[in-house]
């Protein structure tokens, strides 16, 4: 038993560096604050971490997990989020890459001084583009204005609300978002 689980642990440490090879890490930070004359401001906070690896050339899979707080004045919302995704490189110049990120989301909520909650799922398919600095470190910038959303929300509690849509992020304000990405 001793000689198996020796034997056992011996392999995964040689395959944990091969496997590394073709990992990555990133994420994305955001924070945005909006303040009109006569009404109330209201902020956001963003941060999602991304984990990934490369299958081959042209296809990457991953997870993006994220943590929200909206702050809409008189109350806030603070949120979590999974979703496994596939990458597509569509094509590359020199050290830029273009690419395709579908991703299959779920996300919950819940607002601070009511017993509202939010709870929404669905498909998210976004362009990237993504430079590469150098052999180690890119930077991504995720065309959010085109972004493809269907989506399944609903709203529990004092603000009950449900709905199915699918639309382009455009349409709800925010242009592209910026992250970056460590390559083992």
């Amino acid at each position: 038993m001793k000689k198996s689980l020796l034997a056992l642990l011996f392999a995964v440490a040689l395959a944990v560096p091969a496997l590394a090879e073709n990992m990555w890490v990133g994420g994305e930070f955001s924070y945005n604050h909006n303040s009109q004359q006569g009404e109330d401001s209201t902020s956001s906070f963003y941060i999602a971490p991304e984990f990934g690896y490369n299958l081959n050339e042209k296809f990457d899979i991953g997870l993006d997990v994220s943590y929200g707080y909206d702050d809409f004045g008189e109350e806030s919302l603070t949120s979590f989020s999974i979703a496994p995704f596939v990458r597509y490189k569509i094509f590359e110049i020199g050290n830029f890459d273009f690419l395709i990120k579908g991703k299959i989301y779920y996300d919950n909520g819940k607002y601070d001084k009511s017993d509202a909650t939010e709870t929404s799922y669905g498909i998210i398919v976004t362009p990237i583009v993504s430079y590469s600095i150098n052999e180690r470190w890119s930077i991504n910038a995720g065309l959010d204005f085109a972004s493809l959303w269907f989506q399944q929300y609903k709203r529990d509690g004092d603000y009950e609300l449900e709905e199915t849509a699918c639309y382009l992020e455009g349409n709800k304000g925010t242009l592209f978002s910026i992250g970056f990405s460590y390559h083992f």
